[in-house]
């Protein structure tokens, strides 16, 4: 039975799976070495989102044997999480403090998964980014004291520094 989707975690361990199976340890390392830069995961707390997403239907285990030691769980991407993963995929973040993390895993699995799709997203994220800009314009006109106004404009000046560098987004790694 497929929990709601707000209990459980990114699909980033999806993406991982895209690829091919793999044991737990094996998607720890691959995590750390492809996302670490950006999010944080450690080994027990990778196993508990493997359950939650295993709970979920989203990704199924079978148990390998290993000489002298106890049989491993080696995860594959089920066709519902591959259906969550290719939804997250395609949504813009919607608050720029995400961004970091939500929209930096997004690029990478584009890039790393050869998907369709990126120049989509980006515009749908500069959607986003726009109307947030437009958001705290307004407020800050609204504003009824300089701190409030200085805090808004600081945003706002953030939101735009982010739609300049979406355009980056599109070009080529190495770029």
């Amino acid at each position: 039975m497929r929990q709601d989707s707000a209990a459980l975690p990114p699909p980033v361990l999806l993406g991982l799976l895209m690829a091919r199976p793999r044991h737990g340890y094996e998607l720890c390392k691959e995590f750390n070495r492809t996302l670490g830069q950006v999010w944080r995961l450690g080994l027990s707390q990778l196993y508990a989102q493997l359950k939650q997403l295993e709970d979920a239907g989203l990704v199924a285990a079978q148990e390998e044997p290993q000489p002298s030691r106890p049989p491993r769980k080696v995860y594959h991407l089920t066709p519902e999480g591959r259906e969550v993963f290719l939804e997250w995929l395609q949504q813009p973040t919607p608050y720029l403090r995400q961004m970091r993390v939500d929209l930096m895993a997004r690029l990478y699995f584009f890039r790393e998964l050869g998907l369709p799709g990126l120049p989509e997203l980006i515009a749908r994220q500069k959607e986003v980014c726009r109307a947030q800009i437009e958001r705290f314009e307004r407020l800050a006109a609204e504003a009824d004291d300089d701190f409030r106004r200085l805090v808004l404009e600081f945003r706002r000046g953030q939101v735009e520094a982010a739609l300049r560098w979406l355009d980056r987004c599109l070009e080529p790694v190495g770029g």
